[in-house]
Order: structure tokens, then sequence, then C-alpha cells
């Protein structure tokens, strides 16, 4: 008996929505979706109406987001965390809790003791990898890595150095970048400062409760508004979500 492809076709793409279904579920349930603080990673974010949604506590709205590449790299982050707590070399600190200040507090994803490195690890698609060769870190990226060596030297830790590794998805180990830059406290001190007129300005606003004065705060467009959760193609109601570019 033969089976034409085309038939097949619907009971491909049901049992394709139902397994994407299922790992949505688990995604949006996943403990760092849920957190309520802002934390290192979102700093340096350089738009500040996205800032300002999250200080307000704005509910995400971007339907359009994928979590699979956040599925990943949480997958590949608890793998490098484990195959580095194994080595034997004794070297490194992994997922190490820093408080950076009164409620600003992350975890460093890997410390090279015998070096003072502090790493962080990237899973990046092809287009990010070639910019971060090509570019550098970005400047949240910087103001992250920065944050997370602040943290730990209030701590006591001896940090010389920071580092970002760039790991490819979809890609072979041998594709991996790593960027290596002198430990920069006032890139940290600038952030925190950011964020605080950031929180300043949304508090002096009140958009939630003055929907109309979410146009007064500045957003910087760019490629990556599609994927900011607060995004809403066209919207003409800020208070509902940021059309983007």
């Amino acid at each position: 008996m033969t089976i034409e492809f085309a038939a097949l076709q619907p009971a491909n793409e049901a049992l394709g929505d139902r397994l994407a279904e299922v790992i949505r579920q688990k995604a949006n349930r996943n403990p760092r979706g849920l957190v309520k603080a802002i934390g290192p990673s979102e700093v340096g974010e350089p738009c500040v109406r996205r800032l300002a949604y999250r200080i307000s506590d704005q509910p995400k709205v971007n339907e359009f987001s994928d979590p699979w590449p956040s599925v990943s790299g949480t997958a590949i982050h608890a793998w490098l965390a484990e195959a580095f707590e194994a080595d034997k070399s004794g070297h490194w600190l992994t997922e190490k809790r820093v408080t950076i200040r009164e409620g600003l507090a992350g975890n460093v994803d890997l410390f090279d003791m015998a070096n003072g490195i502090v790493i962080d690890h990237k899973c990046v698609g092809a287009t990010s990898m070639k910019s971060r060769k090509d570019k550098g870190p970005t400047e949240q990226q910087l103001a992250q890595i920065n944050l997370y060596a602040y943290g730990l030297k209030q701590e006591g830790f001896d940090v010389k150095k920071v580092a970002l590794a760039f790991y490819p998805l979809g890609g072979m180990l041998s594709g991996l970048h790593i960027w290596v830059g002198d430990y920069n406290e006032q890139i940290a001190l600038d952030s925190l400062a950011r964020l605080d007129n950031a929180t300043m300005l949304t508090q002096l606003l009140q958009p939630k409760e003055q929907p109309e004065n979410w146009a007064a705060i500045p957003a910087t467009f760019s490629r990556n508004c599609m994927f900011c959760p607060y995004y809403v193609p066209k919207s003409d109601d800020l208070s509902l979500g940021c059309p983007g570019e």
C-alpha cells in the first residue's frame, strides 16, 4: 500500500503543533521566565521603554517570540556547569550567586579562580556570532559581565579580567569564540546609574496609572524589537505594548 506524502501533511502538522505546545508551556514555567526583579542581563538594555515596562511589571505580550533559543541556551548552560564542576583542576567556580547591590543579584556562569577571569556563556546563532566576531560584545553584554565581576569583587574575589564565551547554536565546538577584556568597574557603575535613572523616570511619569505617559519614555528601535516581550506590531496603545520599528 502506498501512502501519498501529501496525505501525511495534516498529521505531521498536528503532531508538530502538539509537541511545540508542550515545549512552550514548559518554557513559560521556567523559573528564569518567572523572575520578577530585573537581573544583571537586563541592566544594560539600551531601550529605556523596555526597562520601564519591566520596572512597571507590565505583562509580557509578544505572541511571536520563540522559546527554542532560550530552551537551548538553558540546557547548554546546565551541561557546561556540570562539565566544569567535574573538572579536577579545582580552578573553576560555577553558578556563583552574587549580590551586586540590594535588589540586584545574579548567577555568575563561571569564574576562573586561577587567573581571576569572570566568564559568561553565550549561546548564539550564526548572525549573532558573526556580529560578535566583527564588532565585539554589545554594550548590554559588557554591562552584564562587568556587573558580575563587580559583585564578585565586593565579596573579596581577586577579579582581573572579564570574558564572554560565544558557543555556536547549530555549529561545532571548533566555532567557539572567546572575547577577553580587563575588568572595568566604571562600566558597572554607569550601568547601575542608568538603571536608577530609568527607575526614577518611570516613577515620575507613572505610566501604568497614566498610560498617555508611555509616549514620553524614549525607545531605542532595532532589529531586536521583534524579540522584545513587550512587542506588539502596529500597536497604537503603548500601555498594551510597543510597535517597535
